[in-house]
């Protein structure tokens, strides 16, 4: 028992003190216990990935002046880019063996910048990395020593000027070399790269090289053979020979464009060439025989030799734009027989100079591509699309997309888009074509000035600013373009539309119509041939919503914009109709932005379909009055509406009436770019669903309101760029489901602690706090805390959430705050000192308390009696013939000591003394020690009750100790065990007591018929001086002295 209670205490003792050095440690220094990369101090944003080895440290546009300690050696990407770093120590990355990707793009953006400082060992110690960005940073050569196993190397925008044996050396691995932007308009060097023959060669694996806007004069020489896409574009190679691309039979993609550009409308410094047109030998491709991509555009070029092709057998995608090549494919176009696998052809901006044909012809040997799905054919210009003008390409099965866009096209036939069946977009944006009632071409033929339409020709703004002459043709939404068969009319003349319109299009799905100046009422009818069509953008005209009909002929229509379409609705005593919702009975979105409604014949919408309503930039504001109910109820009967954008409204304050008449089934409402200086919380009840808030862009200048109502569902809370200085304690303390919370560019100069004291239980994620001025005082002392103990994300945290006052902190880290600065260091070392005492003593006395409590009171009172005079108690004379302790919180137990025992004891038999009993015999009022050691001196024998429950109490561990100091002090035994139920078994007590004297453990009959026995036995035990029990071998060890 002793060894289990040292045992048991010595875990204890443990505990408390890891305890205690985690209380220490955790008071004096928080981050001091923790890796630097896991303290809110650390500028980097850490991502570990769980499913491989890697771990991110992003520390991009974070302000630094240097590599930031605390990068763990576990790092395996690091990104550095866009910061003030001008130095890179020799130890910067000493330590970071794993490192895998390096990113130090634009390491330092300064303007006044230097370039920046790389020792030749900064890179020594990296053996495993594989990917090194080196761009931006006015390198004027390859810095020496790079880890042998780099495999990606980017050196874009730098000031590189030789590539040599010496700066390639040990770059063997390379297979990807960015080297772009080193000597362009934009980044002058007044000369041109140098690259000296065969320097290139020894990196026999490199498949991707790239030499692009570098002046470079010709192609280098001993290109590898190991290359997949080679780009020299935007240089000023003037001619390309027949060795230049000898052997590199594995190219696949091949750029040489914009290196002869068409300068004339050249929106940067252009240089044309010598001989006007770029110069290709005949058999210059003839080694590319994998090519799939070539990009020849903004080369000048008045032809194209068959025989560059003849070999290209596996060409994809081909781009001519942007040169002189009108005739080339109008005329025999024999090149493109051998391009029988092209799938995307660009010939776009080939015009023909102050030439404004009646119509052009494609080559019949456009017939040939029959793997062609793409095809753009923008900026020809010409008037008509006759029959004769796309007839090469009516059997191309695969054909798509076909882009006519920006031809000046005055009239097309639409007739002939019949003829293309498997054609899903039509493209003939930015046009001249007129309504089609109009057949002849006489009035607006008649004064029509060809040399003023093209000098002021859109031509001179469609020159690509970042000039890789691949087009970008983001020309349709992706919604449209899913939806089926498209056709795209917008910026052209069709001013009103009859059902005519659209006769021969086909099967359309998505029509755009935008800026077209339509100003006609519609009626119902305009559409009717389109039966199909579930998109339609009527954006940028002049729609007049008069009648109830409109519309009523698509009733699969399911996206409508008719944002951008002012005119009348800010015309005085107009119509303005919305009942046309009605007819659209499948209708998923409706825009009606931008067109500053500010009154409405119709006070209500109706749609049971529609979820999706964006309402921005009109006047709400001025619609719902405070003391006008009139339009309160205009968005209630939109019943299934789950997204409402009613941003830059002008709305100054929402009647309390309005937030009742919003749709209940509203999951994202958005009123941003409004006047709100005040938002009636509560009424957030009213949306059980809402997830998005958006109340972004207003005045509000604080949050209350009782905070209790706010929907449960809300997970995103937007109240950037308003003037909040003050949040409300407790600042949506039931909104548990909220990850997301913005109050970037507010007013905001404390955050009391109280505001976000509930948040451990909330699922917030990310805290936005940007440009808010702080004050670095130590009433942000809580603040801080809470940042340095919360697991909430709060970007950029050590770059914009910055002190604004003081003016001596102005600029600096709210994080990098001292906070000992709050703290008197000698009161504080003093209350530490206190309070840790209290602390320990405390933790003392309750383990000791919990432990040894028994053991203690017997302690306690047994220095009581030294203290007094401590003296031996005799008494011949007892009061009770025997004290019976036992378990008297147990009822059985109870019952059968005062049913049975005293009853066979006091009662049956030969009369002697009573027996002593707590719950007869005890005052009460007097101690439980004092009566214990009374009872016990008082009686005769002590009879122990044991019982399983009973020998695990203070009571009768204390009552053996007094039986005990008894037979110490007047060498009386006065012990006897009745076991009651088989306890102790594997005590040494109980088996030391047997062996002594055994007849002084009577134990309780397993049979009745044994009872009479045992309570014949027990009467003698008591009434019997135990030195006449014990054994005869220790009787002698008692005597009466």
């Amino acid at each position: 028992m002793l060894r289990n209670q040292y045992s048991a205490c010595t875990m204890t003792f443990k505990c408390w003190m890891h305890l205690l050095l985690f209380s220490l440690c955790f008071h004096n220094e928080p981050a001091a216990c923790k890796p630097a990369w896991m303290t809110p101090q650390f500028p980097c944003d850490v991502t570990p990935s769980y499913n491989t080895s890697s771990v991110l440290f992003d520390c991009k546009g974070r302000n630094l002046d240097k590599v930031p300690h605390g990068i763990t050696s576990n790092a395996t990407e690091l990104i550095l880019s866009e910061n003030y770093i001008k130095n890179i120590s020799v130890d910067s990355f000493s330590k970071l063996q794993n490192l895998t990707r390096l990113d130090l793009g634009w390491a330092n953006k300064d303007k006044q910048k230097d370039k920046l400082i790389i020792p030749a060992d900064a890179f020594k110690n990296l053996t495993k990395l594989r990917s090194l960005r080196l761009s931006g940073n006015l390198l004027t050569e390859i810095p020496g020593n790079l880890p042998v196993g780099v495999e990606i190397l980017e050196l874009h925008n730098n000031k590189i000027m030789r590539l040599d044996n010496r700066s390639l050396a040990g770059l063997t691995n390379l297979t990807e070399l960015w080297l772009s932007r080193n000597c362009y308009f934009w980044n002058p060097c007044k000369q041109s790269i140098t690259v000296v023959d065969g320097s290139l060669a020894v990196m026999t694996k490199l498949k991707i090289l790239d030499l692009s806007f570098n002046n470079l004069t010709e192609v280098p020489k001993g290109l590898p053979r190991s290359l997949n896409m080679l780009k020299l574009g935007s240089n000023q190679i003037q001619y390309i020979s027949e060795e230049d691309f000898l052997g590199l039979t594995n190219v696949k993609s091949l750029h040489i464009q914009g290196n002869c550009p068409r300068c004339h409308n050249a929106p940067y410094p252009c240089v044309p060439c010598q001989n006007t047109s770029i110069g290709i030998h005949p058999n210059a491709f003839n080694s590319l025989t994998q090519l799939e991509t070539l990009n020849m555009g903004g080369n000048s070029l008045t032809h194209l030799n068959p025989s560059w092709f003849e070999r290209l057998r596996k060409l994809k995608q081909l781009f001519l734009s942007f040169n002189l090549l009108l005739n080339a494919i109008t005329k025999e176009a024999t090149f493109l027989r051998y391009l029988q696998k092209l799938e995307k052809m660009d010939i776009s901006f080939n015009f023909a100079s102050k030439c404004y044909p009646k119509t052009i012809n494609l080559s019949e040997e456009f017939s040939n591509l029959v793997s062609l799905r793409t095809l753009h054919i923008e900026g020809l210009v010409f008037q008509d699309i006759g029959p004769q003008t796309l007839s090469p390409l009516y059997e191309l099965k695969n054909l798509s997309a076909l882009n006519l866009g920006t031809n000046f096209i005055i009239h097309s036939d639409s007739t002939i888009f019949e003829k293309f069946s498997h054609l899903k977009m039509i493209y003939l944006a930015e046009n001249r074509l007129y309504p089609l009632p109009v057949r002849s071409l006489s009035s607006p033929l008649d004064g029509y000035n060809q040399e003023l339409d093209l000098s002021i020709s859109p031509l001179t703004t469609q020159h690509p600013q970042n000039p890789d002459y691949i087009l970008k043709h983001g020309l349709i939404k992706q919604e449209c373009f899913d939806s089926g068969r498209v056709i795209v009319l917008s910026s052209n003349n069709l001013f009103f539309i009859t059902p005519k319109q659209f006769e021969h299009y086909g099967n359309i799905s998505c029509l755009n119509l935008s800026g077209n100046g339509f100003s006609a009422a519609l009626n119902g009818t305009e559409f009717s041939l389109l039966p199909n069509l579930t998109y339609l953008d009527l954006s940028f005209n002049k729609i007049d919503l008069a009648y109830d009909n409109a519309f009523k002929e698509l009733k699969k229509l399911q996206v409508l914009d008719i944002s951008h379409n002012s005119h009348y609705f800010t015309a005085f005593g107009v119509t303005h109709n919305l009942n046309f919702t009605q007819n659209l009975p499948v209708l998923r979105v409706l825009n009606m932005s931008h067109n500053l409604i500010d009154r409405l014949t119709t006070k209500h919408m109706h749609s049971k379909s529609l979820k999706e309503l964006r309402f921005t930039h009109n006047y709400l504001g001025k619609i719902w009055k405070i003391n006008d109910g009139s339009y309160k109820m205009l968005f209630t009967n939109l019943t299934n509406l789950t997204i409402l954008d009613i941003s830059s409204n002008s709305i100054a304050n929402i009647p309390e009436n309005v937030y009742d008449y919003l749709p209940r089934s509203l999951t994202k409402l958005l009123i941003s770019k409004n006047r709100l200086t005040d938002f009636i919380w509560d009424k957030l009840q009213g949306f059980p669903q809402l997830e998005t808030l958006d109340l972004s862009y207003n005045f509000l200048t604080n949050v209350t309101g009782s905070n209790s109502n706010v929907t449960h569902t809300l997970t995103l809370l937007d109240l950037r760029n308003n003037h909040i200085f003050e949040l409300d304690n407790g600042f949506l303390k039931v909104a548990k489901s909220l990850q997301t919370l913005s109050l970037r560019n507010n007013k905001l100069t404390i955050i009391n602690q109280s505001t976000f004291e509930l948040w451990p239980e909330s699922q917030i994620k990310t805290l936005l706090l940007q440009k808010n001025p702080f004050q670095c005082t130590c009433d942000s002392l809580y603040f801080i805390l809470w940042i340095e103990s919360t697991d909430v994300k709060i970007p950029s945290l050590t770059t914009a959430v910055t002190c604004d006052t003081p003016a001596n902190r102005k600029g600096q880290a709210l994080i990098n705050f001292d906070i000992q600065e709050c703290v008197n260091d000698s009161v504080a070392f003093l209350i530490y000192i206190l309070t840790y005492s209290f602390v320990i003593a405390f933790m003392f006395v309750a383990t000791v308390a919990h432990l040894f409590y028994w053991d203690a009171s017997y302690v306690l009172h047994y220095m009581k009696a030294k203290i007094k005079g401590y003296r031996t108690l005799n008494s011949p004379d007892s009061a009770y013939d025997v004290f019976v302790t036992y378990d008297t919180s147990d009822p059985h137990v109870t019952e059968w000591v005062m049913r049975s025992l005293r009853v066979k004891l006091e009662e049956e038999g030969e009369k002697h003394l009573p027996l002593c009993l707590e719950e007869r015999d005890w005052p009460p009022g007097v101690p439980l020690v004092d009566n214990l050691t009374q009872s016990i001196q008082y009686s005769r024998k002590t009879l122990f009750v044991l019982t399983e429950n009973y020998v695990k109490t203070g009571v009768f561990r204390l009552a053996m100790y007094l039986a005990h100091q008894r037979l110490l002090d007047e060498n009386v035994d006065v012990i006897v065990l009745l076991m009651l139920e088989p306890v102790l078994q594997h005590s040494h007590f109980l088996r030391l007591r047997r062996r002594l004297c055994g007849k002084s453990v009577v134990e309780w009959p397993r049979t009745a018929a044994a009872e009479p026995w045992f309570w014949q036995n027990l009467r003698s035990v008591v009434r019997v001086d135990n030195q006449l029990l014990y054994n005869k071998s220790y009787s002698k060890y008692f005597t009466n002295n």
